[in-house]
């Protein structure tokens, strides 16, 4: 079961964006799918580790996640493809007005809830190392952007997701919570949002 969940966000990004090009799409059959494996799990405790978990390392690791923002605003010139222009890209899959604004707190603050309840169940216990599913997680994200982000920046890209996975993984297991990946993974998401925004605006 854990293997079949681990393809979920494929599956999703393949049939939302890519069959029915549209990014919602991907999303909330995603979002879908992982609520219907968080119940398939069959216990009440895979909800209460979100209000567990702080550590010292919240603070930092908050802050770091959120130069997200600034990384992708300065480093745009260089990580865009030569091919696809970022507002083509999001009017390609439905990503303009409402749709767009609604995104930016979805994308924020449920969407980095509910991916850390589903990868951080995925992974063995106590794995000290990458994992598969550090992997998977990572992979999932270049088969959304490869259009959008040049391709050799791809590689980087997937090596900094499959660090984050590692660490917020590691970190779940040692404060017993998801509370310190769960606010740095939403740092991170909201300073994509806010650097694509001042993207747009620029």
């Amino acid at each position: 079961m854990k293997l079949v969940a681990a393809w979920v966000p494929y599956a999703a990004v393949l049939l939302g964006m890519r069959g029915l090009g549209s990014a919602w799409a991907a999303i909330l059959l995603y979002h879908a799918g992982i609520v219907l494996f968080l119940f398939l799990r069959k216990s009440s405790s895979v909800w209460k580790p979100i209000g567990r978990g702080y550590g010292p390392l919240l603070i930092p690791a908050v802050l770091l996640c959120a130069l997200a923002a600034p990384a992708v605003y300065f480093m745009w010139p260089w990580l865009a493809s030569p091919n696809m222009s970022l507002p083509a890209w999001l009017a390609e899959y439905g990503l303009t007005g409402y749709s767009w604004a609604l995104l930016v707190p979805w994308f924020s603050v449920v969407h980095p809830v509910l991916e850390e309840m589903h990868w951080r169940g995925l992974a063995p216990e106590n794995k000290k190392g990458f994992c598969g599913a550090d992997f998977l997680f990572a992979g999932y994200h270049i088969l959304v952007l490869y259009e959008l982000v040049y391709w050799p920046w791809l590689f980087m890209v997937f090596a900094v997701l499959a660090g984050s996975s590692l660490f917020w993984r590691r970190t779940a297991e040692r404060y017993g919570g998801f509370l310190l990946p769960v606010l740095s993974h939403a740092a991170a998401d909201a300073g994509v949002m806010t650097g694509v925004y001042f993207l747009l605006r620029s």
